[in-house]
């Protein structure tokens, strides 16, 4: 995708934002957008949030309207909070970048303007203050940061734009919520814990990615695409865990955890076979590498640790079809391998794989445009720990359709899941372990539909 740019040397836009929601919370935000000589930019962002929040908790919660006038009296005092907060935030951003024009429609006399090369540098100031009253707990909260958010970009386009390769490269950091770290307690489920953590920090990312786009056709409709992508966390934030065996209590705190990321790489590539481009093929590959890193808790453990998951995924989607007129016949084929290894003791080497293919085909009858269409396919899974969710499940489809008066009307009936095998299996993994899920799928149905188009032109004055 191209893009356009257009802009007018020392113009600027000025806007101002308000909103309000029923929780208590107000938001306003202005904004000041300055084009100061081309290419430089500047831009500012002015936000001021105000939000209050109170809840009284109460134990008992099988009150009769006539004992309302008891509820101070059964009032959970080191559960209850009263709490008003503030954050005032002044962002200001600078942008420097080169354009370049392309021309990628020969056809066409006009060009398309792109940046050839920005560099953009945000630093958001801001105060965040927090009003907290709950139990013993009296205190006036502040925080205030100042980060240096920075990104860059590059992108080499072809005069003819059929060669396009693209950098990018982001660092950010983010505060931690002001609340989390406040040293509160909350027992109001006596066997679930929750504590703030006064020594949590902020986020930090890293964003890398690299494309390169080809649409060179050599003779026939081709397009290629290759990219690589990186997010590394230099630090998050996960939710440690404690038991305590004699009194059967769990206690959940949020800590900082860091090194986690994910690299991935695609390449999709199409393109038609015949010279009359009757017959076409696409390949959709991508590799994927997760290294997730999490609190865990294992059996027989009071405390968790932190746990390391790795998760490779292999997948490549493939179709090859013909298409001529009123006819389309296109075969399918998906595979998706994952392989999982983690630290935990009892954690074991996964290896699932789930592969679908299948053949779908549409057709328009001369004369009468009806259309009939119906596509059959195999969805297998294997290598989960179930041998319940190691199936296959053959899915057929089908429709028919008739327009009426021109198109206006269209009469059209389907057919989904003809055999009733339709099953849905999720699978996951993370730096806590696996979980594979079973979903009952909608069950297969006939339904019919009845749609009527009309068009209605403004009259000329």
């Amino acid at each position: 995708m191209q893009q356009c740019i257009e802009e007018v040397a020392g113009s600027t836009l000025l806007s101002i934002s308000a909103m309000r929601n029923r929780s208590g919370n107000r938001q306003v935000k202005l904004h000041n957008n300055l084009s100061v000589s081309k290419p430089l930019y500047l831009g500012t962002e002015l936000e001021f949030n105000y939000a209050t929040r109170d809840y009284l908790y109460h134990p008992d919660t099988l009150l009769l309207p006539s004992e309302i006038d008891m509820l101070t009296a059964i009032t959970d005092p080191s559960n209850s909070y009263d709490s008003h907060s503030h954050m005032f935030e002044n962002s200001a951003r600078v942008s420097l970048y080169q354009t370049a024009k392309c021309k990628p429609y020969p056809d066409l006399p006009m060009s398309m303007e792109y940046q050839r090369w920005n560099i953009v540098l945000t630093l958001p100031v801001r105060h965040e203050r927090l009003d907290y009253e709950r139990g013993m707990i009296d205190t006036v909260a502040t925080q205030n940061t100042v980060f240096l958010n920075a990104s860059a970009s590059s992108r080499l386009m072809s005069k003819d734009g059929k060669h396009d390769l693209r950098f990018s490269l982001s660092h950010n950091r983010y505060s931690a919520q002001l609340m989390n770290r406040i040293g509160w307690r909350d027992d109001s489920q006596p066997l679930i814990v929750r504590e703030g953590n006064p020594g949590l920090k902020g986020n930090v990312t890293t964003n890398a990615n690299i494309d390169y786009f080809d649409k060179n056709a050599h003779g026939h409709q081709q397009s290629m695409h290759v990219g690589t992508s990186l997010n590394y966390q230099h630090r998050s934030t996960a939710q440690s865990a404690s038991y305590d065996p004699v009194s059967g209590v769990y206690t959940y705190q949020p800590m900082n955890v860091k090194g986690a990321y994910t690299l991935k790489s695609t390449f999709d590539f199409s393109r038609t076979i015949d010279e009359k481009r009757y017959w076409s093929w696409q390949t959709n590959a991508d590799a994927g590498y997760h290294h997730s890193i999490d609190h865990a808790m294992l059996t027989g453990m009071t405390a968790s640790e932190e746990n390391v998951v790795n998760t490779l995924t292999l997948h490549d989607g493939a179709y090859i079809q013909y298409n001529k007129g009123s006819l389309n016949i296109r075969a399918t084929g998906d595979i998706r391998w994952r392989h999982s290894e983690g630290k935990m003791q009892d954690f074991e080497t996964l290896n699932a794989t789930d592969f679908q293919y299948g053949l779908s085909a549409r057709y328009i009858l001369p004369r009468l445009n009806t259309t009939l269409s119906a596509d059959g396919n195999m969805y297998s899974r294997r290598g989960y720990g179930s041998p319940d969710l190691n199936t296959d499940d053959f899915v057929l489809n089908a429709s028919i359709s008739q327009p009426f008066f021109k198109g206006k009307l269209i009469a059209r009936i389907e057919a989904f899941d003809l055999l009733h095998q339709l099953s849905n299996t999720q699978y996951t993994v993370n730096a806590q372990g696996r979980t594979e899920t079973w979903y009952r799928s909608l069950p297969h149905y006939v339904m019919a539909h009845l749609v009527y188009h009309w068009n209605k032109n403004p009259k000329k004055k």
